[in-house]
């Protein structure tokens, strides 16, 4: 009897480790699943950067913006982040300003196709968002 017993115990221990193996295997499964149907994750985006050195800084309701002393390419003198996320615009504009005082260049990273700040004050034609900014030595 003490053998049946075990043998049916093992029997049900090895189908409860097998259907939880196949759950996680089918979580790990959906997880990358989802990752990789982001949008995000289907598009490459090739960063532009830009040497420039300060001209002005400001800082306004929607924006904060530095415009360089030379354009880059496609007469862009303007790179802005809107003032939506308080946070990130504080430290784009703290670099600006340590830029300007210390006549340092601030290397701009930026789409040169992303035209989106034209809905808070960053013109399409002279003007593109700052996705990150790195000031030199």
């Amino acid at each position: 009897m003490l053998q049946k017993y075990a043998a049916v115990h093992f029997q049900f221990a090895t189908l409860v480790l097998l259907i939880m193996l196949a759950l996680i295997v089918s979580l790990t499964t959906s997880t990358a699943t989802e990752v990789n149907a982001s949008p995000d994750a289907q598009v490459e985006v090739a960063f532009a950067t830009f040497q420039c050195t300060p001209a002005r800084v400001a800082a306004f309701t929607n924006r904060v913006h530095i415009r360089c002393s030379t354009a880059a390419p496609g007469a862009i003198s303007y790179f802005a982040v809107s003032s939506s996320d308080s946070g990130t615009a504080s430290r784009f504009l703290s670099i600006f300003t340590t830029a300007k005082v210390t006549g340092k260049d601030v290397l701009i990273y930026y789409v040169a196709s992303d035209t989106s700040g034209n809905a808070w004050g960053c013109n399409a034609s002279d003007c593109r968002v700052a996705l990150g900014a790195e000031l030199l030595p």
